[in-house]
């Protein structure tokens, strides 16, 4: 009979943390803070472009990991 193991956000199975799952979180928070300061100014094209790619930071790589493992 096989357990059911609860786990939490920020780990794999069997209860292992796991950094890309936290890196991609701060990269979040970072993209969020990011467009914040990108809202409050007047000029907002560097702004636009670090928020861009602090967002593709926080979801883009668990993306690819998943596919990867797949093959």
């Amino acid at each position: 009979m096989e357990r059911f193991v609860m786990t939490g956000y920020f780990e794999e199975g069997e209860g292992s943390q796991s950094a890309m799952r936290i890196m991609c979180f701060l990269s979040l928070l970072a993209a969020i803070g990011f467009g914040l300061l990108t809202i409050l100014q007047e000029q907002a094209d560097p702004g636009v472009y670090i928020t861009t790619m602090f967002v593709l930071g926080a979801f883009a790589p668990k993306a690819v990991q998943k596919f990867a493992e797949k093959r």
